[in-house]
């Protein structure tokens, strides 16, 4: 374990160190550009998702336009996950030691697995179900879970960038 945590250190330095990184951090618009994409592509994503969410949960009524939402939700998290990337090269040696930064990791590889059960399990049967107007206690739980984990990221997302 120790071997393993030595070798992310060092692999955190030497990310930080690259020409790349050098480049976004040395940047006077990069930089902004970046962290300023990556935040307002929080809305579209996990606004989207939100939606979707509580319409598993039966508190917003509508199958087009949802799937909709998850359409403009697998943009917006594509944009995060890129701008997400370039953000943690320029900080990666203090991003590393971070709890908050740990936390939020823990929780996108929660929601990652939730998204799975969801549609390994539910997804391929919801025209069935939406058409009975009954949603499945197992995809109502995973709607919940996902909100929950949600609220989790979000907020050591923001809390993570005081730290830095």
């Amino acid at each position: 374990m120790v071997l393993l945590s030595t070798f992310l250190f060092d692999w955190c330095q030497w990310l930080q160190h690259t020409p790349l990184a050098t480049t976004i951090n040395e940047s006077v618009w990069l930089f902004p550009l970046i962290e300023g994409s990556h935040i307002l592509a929080l809305p579209i994503s996990v606004g989207m998702i939100v939606m979707f969410d509580l319409r598993l949960l039966g508190l917003v009524t509508g199958t087009k336009v949802t799937n909709q939402f998850l359409r403009w939700s697998k943009f917006g998290f594509a944009v995060m996950l890129i701008t997400g990337v370039f953000l943690f090269i320029t900080q990666a040696d203090k991003a590393y030691g971070n709890p908050f930064f740990r936390t939020k990791m823990l929780l996108l590889l929660l929601l990652g697995i939730n998204a799975a059960v969801y549609q390994l399990m539910f997804y391929p049967k919801m025209s069935q179900w939406d058409l009975a107007g009954k949603t499945p206690a197992g995809a109502r739980f995973c709607a919940g879970l996902s909100l929950i984990v949600w609220v989790g990221v979000i907020v050591c997302g923001r809390t993570m960038a005081y730290e830095f």
